[in-house]
């Protein structure tokens, strides 16, 4: 478990005005960027471990707020006794001008560094999640073409199906197949949809399974997934979803790691 307490101190302290209001604002961003990093990093991320990473930055910002609040509560100073000297003049201090040079340069340095903080939080907490997961960030040397195009990588989302655990859900209008898994979640794939499947809805099984020896020579790709009518296929191509011909197409990486999870006589529900 990763501590979450100096990240957020410090982010803190960058914020000008330091109040309950900012403050807040900074924890729900928080929030927000774990959960998203924490889902970008390890697509298969269990929901236990994911209330388990919440909890820890939960734990972290109270602790944090009872800090701030008991800095910001007015200290009481002592009375002090008066005395009076009607018979000597005022004391003057001396004005030591170096030390407070020195004092404002030092002041000075920590606005900006808290700035450059503040500024780099986001980054900061793709460290701290890729720490916690033992996972490597992206690289910065990635296209944004190939960041764009993330949604469609196969990937683990959240989803509410009442359609039971291992049930394949292909939405035709979204050009996404899901296959259903436990906790309101499923693994998502990105399809490509031929003409010949318009008329193609409603609930179907798997009915036989066929692997083909050579997938650049074959319409089909390397899997086949037959549905009760031959006619309707689930099968893999080499190349672009959005350019090849077929029924339910899948990239061939896609289409085998779905060929060796799917048993015969799986459930495949189509929708328009």
């Amino acid at each position: 478990m990763v501590d979450y307490v100096p990240l957020i101190s410090r982010a803190v302290a960058t914020l000008n005005p330091n109040t309950r209001e900012t403050r807040q604002a900074l924890y729900q961003r928080a929030r927000q960027t774990l959960v998203d990093k924490l889902r970008v990093v390890d697509r298969t991320l269990s929901h236990t471990d994911l209330n388990a990473e919440r909890a820890a930055l939960e734990s972290a910002i109270q602790q944090v707020e009872r800090d701030a609040a008991r800095r910001a509560a007015p200290q009481r100073r002592p009375v002090q006794e008066r005395y009076e000297y009607h018979d000597r003049p005022p004391l003057k201090e001396p004005r030591n001008w170096p030390r407070i040079a020195t004092v404002t340069l030092g002041v000075m340095l920590v606005f900006a560094t808290g700035a450059a903080l503040y500024s780099f939080w986001p980054r900061s907490l793709d460290d701290v999640v890729s720490m916690a997961k033992q996972r490597s960030a992206p690289s910065s040397s990635e296209t944004e073409e190939v960041k764009s195009d993330y949604v469609r990588l196969r990937q683990l989302v959240y989803y509410r199906s009442n359609q039971p655990q291992g049930t394949i859900v292909v939405d035709k209008s979204q050009t996404f197949l899901y296959v259903v898994r436990p906790n309101l979640s499923a693994l998502r794939y990105s399809i490509g949809v031929g003409t010949e499947c318009n008329a193609l809805s409603g609930l179907y099984h798997v009915a036989r399974k066929e692997e083909l020896a050579d997938a650049k020579q074959s319409a089909l790709g390397s899997r086949v997934l037959y549905l009760d009518k031959d006619d309707y296929r689930i099968h893999g191509f080499e190349g672009q979803v959005k350019l090849s011909a077929g029924c339910i197409r899948l990239i061939e990486d896609d289409v085998k790691y779905l060929y060796n999870q799917t048993p015969v006589s799986t459930r495949v529900v189509v929708a328009n």
